[in-house]
């Protein structure tokens, strides 16, 4: 610095030592000193705690019950599936019939998956792992 003017003003510096400056950090890999690193690290903490006081960022443990109560529930439904649909299988005498079978239990997939709903009363009175057609019965 060649010249300091004190706080809220601009100071004056010497080029040559601003550029040796920069070279000389530019060859030693460090793009932020320990202070900087700490600073923006406080920086991220604030802002991730920001987004979950509004909602916008989730934690694990708010998701995690119902991941898990989802996952539970569409194993269930999969786990249902070979008893419905052995005896169609069964029956179906062309190879059409037995892809017509097939398409519809994608279809039933499909449908359950895409209208689940997690209700936490449900979970609760009939335990992990029960059938997803429960829920749509108390819609």
């Amino acid at each position: 610095m060649v010249l300091s003017k004190g706080r809220g003003t601009s100071n004056q510096y010497d080029t040559a030592q601003v550029l040796s400056w920069r070279i000389a950090k530019a060859l030693t890999g460090s793009s932020e000193s320990a202070k900087d690193r700490l600073d923006r690290l406080r920086g991220d903490q604030i802002e991730r705690q920001m987004e979950i006081e509004a909602r916008q960022l989730v934690t694990v443990a708010d998701i995690e019950p119902a991941l898990s109560q989802f996952f539970s529930d569409a194993v269930a439904l999969l786990t249902g599936l070979p008893d419905k649909y052995a005896q169609i299988f069964e029956t179906a005498e062309s190879l059409d019939a037995k892809h017509a079978a097939l398409e519809d239990m994608i279809a039933e997939i499909r449908q359950a998956l895409g209208d689940y709903e997690y209700c936490t009363h449900v979970a609760q009175e009939y335990g992990e792992g029960f059938n997803l057609h429960i829920i749509e019965e108390d819609r």
